[in-house]
């Protein structure tokens, strides 16, 4: 052991042992840059002593390190076992390969995610992989632009990391072994064994950190192959917290239709990425749209709305399902698609209702189409509108206009009643304008974002005007609700845990032009009720929401998922941050009196509410952990 020690051995083995301590120090020049670049977006990381400090720093090293090891333990071993001669003879080049592909991933995707944590808000994972796009469709530049951006640096990290390995392969070659590598890597991973293989999971920190820290310590790779390996059982952390009944009575997702109205058509429209702001007048990013602002003067709008989580395909399911998403994957695209829903077009069609979907993005981008497959919805595409090709596109397909007047046409032609959805595209980054539209706000819709609002308006105008016309237009409730908040403004990305999901919601009915401002709280998962109230149905479903109409519940509890560890609950008055993994409470927050969040009531003058607020959503998530079939 001695002789293996020796100094000689360690200056031989002095390449291999300065490339491992590079990669740590790029890791953790990363972990500095996502520290202060996503400190607004955090709130902060919630550091409050030298304690903290301290256990992030440990964490991190201590993740960094298991995945370093992972993947360069076993190549240090084959140059340990194999003969030397077969390096000089290049017979094992794949070696190379593997060692520089796998190494290139590693910093790659850290480094991608110090700029990707502000849209997705926690560390890589499976989802990912059902939100990226193909870059090279066609008018797609920003999306090009990106793709192209991440060749280059993987093809950088590769050339890089291809020098280093030369070095290595010049010491196995003059017969270096490296036995203290493999010692090091070898004794890190046991260590870590037998302290517990619980740590092997991502989540295990959160033993001595909060949710929103351990976002500082983990690394990319481990938590995205973490949740790809879990993805067909999907990671939820099951837990009972109290009996059947007492869940039952504070939470259930049975609902019951007893009073059904008279049967009226309903086009939904889900607003792309579009915030609370836009409609605040109140906010300096309140956009100048005069058509939804007339619109406004005679609808009721809900100005306390929030979205289930920060993600389309999250908020499409918790829209149309009236169903929260646990996994992190899209819902229809795990294994739990069998779990008792209301397929709300096969609900209608009871009725006499046509169900159709109409949006200008290509055919099943963001698995749209499995959803409203799953969900008995007709589905249109970019594909199915005449003449698509000739017509002016952006970033995800063709704009507003040509899919409001596509979807004018079939509703035109539907002989009976008809729930219709259109998913508009237009306002989504990067908010791609067609070249003939020229906004003559363009003071007061001073960001990209808040132009391409104003631009869908104008579409909304085209149709409405058009629609009005028709004999179908008086009988026709009108929803309009955002699919999830985004930044009003990408040059200025400040992020709250409450207005990230603060979204507008309001009804549009033209047999009632009265404006209402309803102050309660409500959500997503709401619509679903309102739909089927309007369409005459009646009898059992399954949703976790209210009818959008129902004032009883004055001071409601709404219940959003910040991340897949980190639940919220808000009323009038509070947002409680609840730890799905270890359930338990974070945070506590009497969000109108403490905008900053500075006064955490769970550490002193914690108020009766925060008792009311913990039960309810523990029976919330229990309820849920029993719908996707866990047996407690």
């Amino acid at each position: 052991m001695i002789k293996v020690l020796s100094l000689a051995n360690l200056k031989r083995e002095k390449p291999a042992l300065l490339f491992l301590l590079k990669l740590l120090i790029l890791l953790c020049l990363f972990k500095s840059i996502f520290f202060f670049y996503n400190a607004a977006a955090a709130g902060g990381w919630k550091i409050t002593s030298m304690n903290d400090f301290f256990k992030v720093i440990g964490w991190s090293f201590c993740y960094d390190i298991l995945i370093l090891a992972i993947i360069n333990f076993p190549f240090f071993l084959l140059l340990l076992v194999l003969p030397s001669r077969w390096m000089a003879a290049k017979t094992y080049w794949f070696l190379a390969a593997i060692f520089v592909i796998f190494n290139s991933i590693n910093l790659l995707l850290n480094f991608a995610d110090i700029f990707y944590f502000r849209y997705h808000l926690q560390r890589a994972d499976a989802d990912l992989l059902y939100v990226l796009k193909n870059p090279f469709k066609e008018n797609n530049l920003p999306s090009i632009a990106i793709g192209l951006g991440l060749i280059v640096a993987f093809a950088f990290c590769s050339w890089l990391l291809r020098k280093q390995y030369k070095k290595i392969e010049t010491a196995s070659v003059n017969g270096t072994k490296f036995f203290i590598s493999n010692l090091v890597l070898a004794a890190f991973l046991l260590l870590f064994s037998i302290t517990g293989t619980k740590k092997f999971l991502p989540t295990y920190p959160l033993t001595t950190i909060s949710a929103t820290q351990l976002n500082l310590v983990q690394n990319s790779v481990h938590s995205l192959a973490f949740s790809w390996f879990r993805r067909n059982d999907a990671v939820i952390y099951n837990r009972k917290y109290m009996p059947q009944a007492e869940q039952e009575k504070l939470f259930s997702y049975h609902k019951q239709n007893m009073q059904p109205g008279t049967k009226r058509n309903v086009v939904l429209f889900i607003m792309e990425s579009i915030p609370e702001e836009f409609f605040n007048i109140e906010s300096r990013y309140k956009v100048a749209m005069p058509f939804v602002d007339s619109l406004l003067t005679k609808s009721t709008y809900f100005s306390n709305a929030y979205s289930y989580a920060h993600h389309s395909n999250k908020g499409i399911t918790a829209i149309l399902a009236g169903i929260p998403t646990l996994t992190e994957i899209p819902l229809y695209h795990s294994s739990y698609t069998n779990i008792p829903v209301t397929q709300i077009g096969h609900r209608l069609a009871k009725e006499g209702y046509n169900s159709s979907f109409f949006i200008g993005d290509h055919y099943d981008d963001f698995g749209f189409a499995k959803c409203c497959n799953w969900l008995g919805i007709n589905y249109f595409s970019m594909e199915d509108l005449p003449g698509n090709s000739g017509m002016a596109k952006n970033a995800m397909g063709v704009h507003d206009e040509y899919v409001l007047d596509f979807m004018k046409e079939k509703l035109d032609a539907e002989k009976g009643n008809f729930f219709a959805v259109n998913y508009n595209t237009s306002t989504h980054y990067p908010s791609q304008l067609p070249n003939q539209y020229h906004d003559p706000f363009l003071k007061q819709n001073f960001t990209g974002q808040m132009q391409s609002m104003a631009y869908y308006s104008n579409c909304l105008q085209q149709f409405f005007t058009s629609a009005a016309k028709e004999k179908w237009f008086e009988n026709t409730v009108f929803i309009f609700c955002s699919d999830h908040w985004m930044y009003p403004d990408m040059n200025n990305q400040e992020m709250d845990m409450l207005q990230s999901f603060h979204i507008p919601l309001f009804i549009y009915d033209p047999q009632n032009e009265n404006k209402k401002i309803i102050m309660r709280p409500v959500s997503q998962l709401d619509i679903i009720n309102s739909v089927i109230q309007y369409s005459g149905s009646n009898g059992d479903f399954v949703s976790y929401g209210s009818n959008l109409a129902d004032s009883t519940n004055t001071n409601r509890i709404v219940f959003t998922k910040e991340t897949s560890i980190l639940y919220q609950a808000i009323d009038s008055n509070y947002i409680l941050g609840f730890n799905a993994v270890l359930g338990r409470p974070e945070y506590l927050f009497e969000h109108k009196k403490d905008p900053q969040r500075k006064n955490n009531l769970l550490n002193n003058n914690c108020p009766a509410r925060a008792a009311i607020l913990t039960k309810t959503m523990e029976a919330f998530l229990q309820a849920a952990y029993q719908h996707y079939g866990f047996k407690n």
